[in-house]
């Protein structure tokens, strides 16, 4: 299957987000983007470029100023505030640069919160977690506590769970800001087996050996998309 034939998971059409100010600062200036199922794809660009916004509102986290964002072909600016913390709930995976794990849970309890609020059972939460962090290489770390872990560990806690629920699409921001080289080495290596398992994954990122391992890279600069690889 060609990727042209692959179904669009992520839309972006001229979006723009702009923030208060004199003048107003515009940190995305008209986004046209496509993210099609399957693909693993590295957002990059010096400080200021538009990285950060571009993802809150590629994850409807924040809402663009103009313009439209589509998962799986449902308009964003369609849903209520309940409607969009429901979709992020259920169609889109995050994974932070710090981790964001709640320190008195284990690691099995903190991959369970992936589905907390989606009316699914604490058994098949439970069971879920296990066979998810079995996945990310966690069997034998399933009752330590974040600080019982190391930062490439925590951060495969993390990755399995934005796996909760089979996401739609799975958004990291610096997932290897915060690690060694070879512990970096190691999530990459696992991002790129999830990939290959199925998922569909943007990163946001700095670190070259993301950038260079990735099949698509798209560059942003001044707000607007300077290159895709893809189109090349």
């Amino acid at each position: 299957m060609t990727r042209e034939e692959q179904a669009v998971v992520l839309e972006l059409l001229g979006v723009e987000k702009s923030y208060p100010g004199n003048p107003p600062v515009r940190a995305l200036r008209g986004i046209d983007l496509l993210v099609r199922e399957g693909e693993l794809l590295a957002l990059v660009g010096t400080s200021g470029s538009g990285k950060s916004t571009m993802l809150n509102v590629m994850g409807a986290l924040d809402q663009p100023t103009a313009g439209n964002v589509f998962i799986e072909g449902q308009d964003l600016s369609n849903l209520s505030d309940r409607q969009l913390s429901s979709l992020r709930g259920r169609r889109i995976g995050f994974i932070f640069q710090q981790f964001h794990l709640i320190a008195g849970m284990s690691a099995v309890e903190n991959v369970s919160t992936g589905l907390l609020y989606q009316g699914i059972s604490r058994a098949r939460r439970h069971s879920s977690a296990l066979a998810l962090l079995h996945r990310v290489g966690l069997g034998d770390r399933l009752t330590h506590l974040p600080h019982q872990l190391s930062g490439g560990e925590q951060q495969r806690v993390a990755i399995a769970r934005a796996l909760m629920g089979e996401p739609a699409i799975i958004l990291a921001d610096e997932p290897t800001g915060n690690l060694d080289s070879t512990t970096s080495e190691e999530i990459i290596e696992l991002l790129h087996q999830l990939n290959q398992d199925g998922s569909t994954i943007v990163v946001v990122t700095h670190d070259r050996a993301i950038t260079h391992s990735f099949p698509g890279m798209v560059t942003l600069l001044d707000g607007l998309v300077a290159n895709d690889s893809r189109a090349a």
